[in-house]
């Protein structure tokens, strides 16, 4: 593997050689292509006050969310990634209206974080029990960047090739997102 990210269709083609034989087991593991009707995701703006980002709206287009988890990051189980959205929106705008207002969507949430995007930047932001919202850490500059450093986590992770992942991190993504990265590739 080259020292850089992989793009989404490598990741998808890891996942399927991974996944597809336990899949009668296990389900939720690989990135399936579907076909998300873009009215759909304009309704979900619409209701959300927002416009969400170009590169987010292309990738939720074109690929099955709800039903996808990976390293712990869980984006939907079984369900329709919009209507995830919409879950994640409603809970996380009950518990403090003025962090997520017309700025943030909550896209994911793991083990100990929950991933927002800021609409307005696309960036990626993780934020938890220890790392209050005030604190959020920026882990990715878009929604793809996510999937791809995730993506290539898991095939370093595989590898046993920690140590290239992170000289990855460290050349693509800011400083303050290391320590996060570091935890995921564990």
């Amino acid at each position: 593997m080259n020292n850089t990210l992989l793009n989404i269709d490598e990741i998808t083609t890891i996942l399927d050689r991974d996944f597809i034989p336990i899949e009668s087991i296990v389900s939720g593991l690989r990135l399936k292509k579907q076909v998300e009707m873009k009215k759909n995701v304009e309704q979900v703006e619409r209701r959300f006050g927002m416009n969400f980002p170009d590169d987010f709206v292309n990738l939720i287009l074109n690929y099955d969310f709800g039903d996808f988890s990976i390293l712990g990051v869980h984006f939907g189980s079984e369900t329709n990634y919009l209507e995830k959205l919409i879950s994640f929106h409603e809970h996380l705008s009950n518990e403090d209206i003025t962090n997520f207002s017309n700025r943030f969507i909550c896209i994911a949430t793991g083990d100990y974080f929950t991933f927002i995007m800021d609409v307005n930047s696309g960036n990626i932001y993780v934020f938890g029990s220890e790392t209050p919202f005030n604190n959020k850490i920026k882990i990715a500059e878009s929604f793809t960047k996510l999937i791809q450093a995730l993506g290539t986590a898991y095939f370093h992770r595989t590898q046993n090739t920690q140590t290239e992942f992170l000289d990855i991190i460290i050349k693509t993504f800011d400083s303050e997102s290391i320590d996060f990265w570091k935890e995921v590739i564990k």
